[in-house]
């Protein structure tokens, strides 16, 4: 039986960033039967807007710069690209998807099998740093469909274990971040290795204007596709500061960023939250602290083995946790449905980390809040963060001191607008309680805590390695 992996649409209100217009389903796109079969097992029925332009021009065979906001479809537009693209009959990989992070590739391989689950005999395998190399040589003795981070298949390409001679196909996903400088060696050699004669599929969220010139050494004559999209925000996404105190020692202002994370967590309602901070060391020991005072929350940094990180994301989509800590190892391509409410506790260091970083909310058209917390003193810094970004739905807001106002309810006129003006060891965890699950919005914690506990926060002291690493 295949695995449900869509998003449920029937089960809560969704914005029109994944409506058509039209009664448009994936039958009526022409695809084949098992095709059709697999998407309708894994629970998928009417294609986004994305899927429904980009599809038909993948079929085609044209090279594809597929543009779209984060989480409205862009995985199974090249995921139904590929499968199309396999002669079963041939055991070495045809299609070749590589992706930024190792999570990327084992989410990517997941959808792919579960959409091409009626197709007898496929093989879809990922291959990523961190796990056994011989388990990656038996996976290549049959491997359609190969996935994985770019040092590893370059890794693989070398030693002569994976053979590309038969690719036709080559995704690049997240491709604005594959063509950072330390990637650029790797899939460099990558497409130097690949035969002449293939299709390409570059995906991304964002498109910084450079990313046209790095495609172009790769693509021919590629069609950009990107449905008429009115910004690069999720529609479905309201964008909060919480403003504290600043602070000229940084272990105190770290301290005082904690204390507003637990009043964010006991005051505002939420499914399940992913706090973003730009240090290792930092999601690991204000997880440890915020543990310490009642709630239940896990890690996941790049210093970890894969299956401790793997076993992180798991607990958070099998719903054994409601936060997780983590660095922008998660700012893309990672979809939790049940995530409803992301945290900076730093400020990301560019516009594109903080539209990846909210985008892990709002999956597939749904509702879902964003709030960074900010010193005095980095409010400046944070709106020329995001004076390039606009669009028609951007609008930050300040949330009140005391949280007595309701971040879901419709009307904002309750909260303060911020003007951009010029400046344009992991533990198993409780499951979370299915009241909370099945809420419009979720639930505050509630934690044992007395009036006395909460300051204590502020005068506990984090490690100097938290401050500087």
């Amino acid at each position: 039986m295949a695995q449900q992996i869509a998003h449920d649409v029937s089960k809560k209100q969704r914005t029109n960033d994944i409506k058509i217009e039209g009664d448009v389903t994936f039958f009526q796109m022409r695809l084949p039967q098992d095709i059709l079969d697999g998407l309708m097992s894994a629970g998928f029925q009417k294609p986004s807007p994305i899927q429904l332009k980009a599809i038909p021009l993948g079929r085609c065979g044209f090279d594809l710069i597929v543009r779209a906001k984060s989480g409205t479809g862009k995985t199974l537009v090249f995921g139904i690209i590929a499968l199309e693209t396999l002669d079963l009959s041939i055991q070495s990989p045809q299609v070749l998807i590589i992706a930024p992070t190792r999570e990327i590739a084992i989410q990517i391989t997941h959808v792919i099998q579960a959409v091409g689950a009626k197709i007898e005999e496929l093989r879809v395998e990922y291959f990523v740093g961190g796990m056994p190399l011989e388990e990656d040589k038996k996976k290549l003795s049959k491997c359609h469909v190969a996935v994985g981070a770019p040092g590893r298949i370059k890794h693989l390409i070398e030693k002569g274990f994976l053979h590309v001679s038969k690719v036709r196909l080559f995704v690049l996903d997240e491709a604005d971040k594959l063509m950072e400088i330390s990637f650029q060696k790797d899939i460099n050699y990558i497409f130097s290795k690949l035969p002449s004669s293939k299709q390409i599929i570059a995906s991304s969220a964002t498109y910084p204007g450079d990313l046209e010139t790095f495609l172009q050494t790769y693509m021919s004559s590629p069609v950009l596709t990107s449905p008429n999209i009115d910004g690069p925000i999720l529609i479905g996404i309201r964008q909060f500061v919480a403003v504290v105190p600043a602070y000229p020692n940084a272990m105190k202002q770290v301290q005082t960023k904690v204390d507003e994370l637990v009043k964010i967590f006991t005051k505002i309602s939420f499914k399940q939250s992913l706090v973003f901070s730009n240090y290792q060391s930092r999601a690991q020991s204000v997880s440890n602290k915020i543990n310490s005072l009642g709630f239940s929350s896990s890690y996941i940094a790049g210093n970890q083995d894969m299956t401790k990180r793997l076993e992180a994301i798991e607990n958070l989509r099998n719903l054994e946790c409601r936060i997780m800590l983590t660095t922008d190892l998660t700012a893309r391509g990672i979809d939790i449905e049940n995530v409803n409410m992301v945290v900076n506790l730093d400020i990301p260091n560019d516009p594109a980390t903080y539209l990846h970083r909210i985008g892990r909310a709002g999956r597939y058209g749904s509702y879902g809040i964003s709030i960074t917390i900010i010193s005095e003193n980095e409010l400046s810094s944070f709106k020329k963060l995001l004076a390039s970004i606009g669009g028609l739905n951007f609008g930050l807001f300040k949330l009140n001191s005391d949280y007595t106002e309701d971040v879901w309810v419709d009307d904002t006129s309750a909260f303060e607008k911020i003007d951009l003006g010029s400046e344009k060891s992991l533990i198993k965890l409780p499951v979370i309680d299915k009241m909370v699950l099945e809420s419009k919005n979720g639930a505050p914690i509630k934690i044992p805590i007395s009036e006395h506990i909460l300051p204590s926060v502020a005068s506990d002291t984090l490690s100097e390695n938290d401050v500087a690493n």
